[in-house]
């Protein structure tokens, strides 16, 4: 999730973001900007999308002006501490590597994982995890190589015979082959390749998994970084987020974006 184009543009001063701070009624918001649906920044700066709607909303319960800051995604946590700016939205997944060097918010959503089928498969119209996970023992199941996704085949079902590939291509195109049974992935992956010709005959098994299904193996969902220590801002950030999510904003944001709710409930 990290394209370097505009945000080195912005970084080289080819458009000069003001580095900026809170103060008083400003939140500054860190965010990548070249991030399609999560995070997108045009020529002047401007960002939409979700990570954008999810601050904006933000700043609105808690009465601030949002002020974003675009930079790549991995200067993101080290420019935290330099005070570039004061919160980090921009998709951010919550990891135990990373709680080492920054603070989050509760986490407030998860990128839904499915599995996909040939439409004239049996496991296309189920509807329980138990027995799709059942019906796929023994059976051939693709995922990209390295991912928690491919952790949580192996956990949850050992005994099938678990494919793994270098890139989602490649996997779309064993699946499309007839070569696997089911794949596994994130809800993007699987939208893309329904929309291809060679997904024409395929779709996902309508079962959604999130990261609060097996936090161990899958993690803890999307946080607001923050500053180590900066617990009176966490504590604000937790309270808006718990009332957006409560109140069904945070879900309008995710179905605007992705069509789909990758909202996460409140764990105040």
């Amino acid at each position: 999730m990290n394209k370097p184009t505009l945000a080195a543009a912005l970084l080289c001063g080819f458009l000069a973001p003001t580095i900026v701070h809170a103060a008083g009624d400003t939140l500054a918001i860190g965010t990548e900007g070249d991030a399609p649906q999560f995070s997108m920044a045009d020529a002047n700066g401007n960002v939409t999308g979700y990570d954008a709607d999810v601050g904006n909303a933000l700043c609105t319960e808690l009465k601030l002006t949002c002020k974003f800051v675009v930079q790549s995604f991995s200067t993101l946590i080290p420019s935290i501490d330099t005070k570039r700016f004061d919160v980090i939205i921009s998709g951010l997944g919550i990891t135990d590597e990373r709680m080492k060097k920054i603070d989050y918010s509760i986490p407030y959503g998860s990128t839904p994982q499915y599995f996909a089928v040939a439409k004239d498969s049996p496991l296309a119209t189920m509807t329980s995890l138990a027995d799709v996970t059942g019906a796929l023992s023994g059976k051939t199941v693709g995922v990209v190589n390295g991912t928690t996704y491919a952790k949580y085949i192996a956990k949850h079902i050992p005994d099938a015979d678990l494919k793994t590939y270098d890139s989602t291509t490649q996997l779309d195109a064993d699946l499309s082959a007839g070569r696997l049974d089911a794949a596994y992935g994130d809800a993007p992956t699987w939208d893309d390749f329904l929309k291809t010709p060679e997904g024409a005959g395929f779709t996902r098994v309508g079962i959604k998994i999130r990261s609060i299904d097996d936090p161990d193996t899958l993690g803890h969902g999307m946080g607001v970084g923050l500053r180590k220590g900066d617990t009176e801002l966490q504590a604000k950030l937790d309270k808006a987020l718990c009332k957006l999510i409560n109140d069904g904003t945070m879900t309008k944001i995710s179905v605007k974006w992705f069509n789909d709710d990758y909202t996460l409930p409140c764990k105040l």
